[in-house]
């Protein structure tokens, strides 16, 4: 069993990021003009419509916003897999000439679709499965401790809590082993690549998760910063207060949808020029890391 080296990967998917800016460019910039174009026109009028929900309190006005919203994520899935196609491709099987326009749409995008789909469902059930679990344990202290010692009620509530949080960290880890290896497998070896990356991923998890950190975590800072200079620091205020007036609450949340809405076109067009150093530093580090962990150990020869 191969273990990946942390280090390398880091190094080697900022310097295919950075050093390689332009090819990254050319193989994704079209499913990122589409990406950008469809989302304005998709969440845009989603904002403004449920602004005008939150204003009205018409909850029927939400079906059409949200099945425009399912259609456009459906959509994303696609261009997502042709974004880590192209890249996985780049890396694994790098071409000899320049490439200015990579717009596939073939059998490893649709198994790559179909096993970001089946990641999805896996992890919905997971969660239901542990939400479901966790209301149990709670209505069961509420039934059987109703009158009972208020301290061993807190301790079977704190007992579901942990059970929570067992279940979340549990969650974590099944999405990263499945989903980490997920596009280079699928692209290489066929199939839907969550076997193969949950095998591949074995003894891997906090190698895994610290190439995370070192790769997503700076894009992550960098993209909050940007929406919180765009949009206040209020956005990240919960407004606790207002739990107690649900019309001010509606209110507020109305206001809030349209300030996004405002500020959605700049966002969108700093996304689009963010784009390149984002899914290069999401997609690149599964490819070498794939890669690494595939290769043919080294034979060690006999001392003397």
């Amino acid at each position: 069993m191969n273990k990946l080296p942390v280090a390398e990967t880091v190094a080697e998917s900022y310097r295919f990021t950075f050093g390689g800016l332009g090819k990254v460019i050319g193989l994704i910039w079209l499913p990122i003009v589409v990406l950008t174009v469809g989302g304005y026109f998709t969440m845009v009028p989603y904002l403004s419509g449920m602004a005008g929900v939150f204003d009205s309190g018409d909850v029927g006005q939400q079906g059409p916003l949200l099945a425009r919203v399912f259609v456009f994520e459906l959509v994303s899935i696609v261009l997502l897999a042709m974004i880590g196609v192209a890249i996985a491709r780049e890396i694994l099987n790098p071409l000899k000439r320049p490439s200015f326009l990579r717009f596939g749409l073939g059998p490893a995008e649709f198994r790559v679709v179909g096993g970001f789909i089946g990641l999805y469902v896996l992890l919905i059930v997971f969660a239901m499965i542990v939400v479901l679990a966790s209301m149990i344990v709670g209505f069961a202290a509420g039934a059987v401790l109703p009158h009972g010692d208020p301290v061993v009620r807190q301790e079977v509530l704190g007992v579901a809590a942990i059970a929570v949080l067992a279940g979340i960290l549990a969650l974590i880890y099944v999405f990263t082993r499945l989903g980490f290896l997920l596009v280079p497998a699928s692209v290489s070896e066929g199939g839907f690549g969550l076997e193969r990356s949950w095998q591949l991923s074995k003894g891997n998890f906090w190698r895994i998760f610290a190439v995370g950190v070192a790769t997503l975590l700076p894009v992550m800072i960098a993209w909050l910063a940007v929406e919180l200079a765009v949009l206040g620091t209020d956005v990240m205020n919960p407004h606790f207060e207002l739990l107690k007036d649900p019309v001010a609450q509606a209110r507020h949340s109305a206001e809030q949808m349209r300030v996004m809405a405002a500020h959605l076109p700049l966002l969108m067009g700093l996304g689009f020029l963010f784009a390149p150093l984002t899914y290069g530093l999401t997609f690149a580090p599964t490819a070498f890391a794939y890669r690494a962990l595939t290769a043919k150990p080294v034979p060690q020869l006999p001392q003397g």
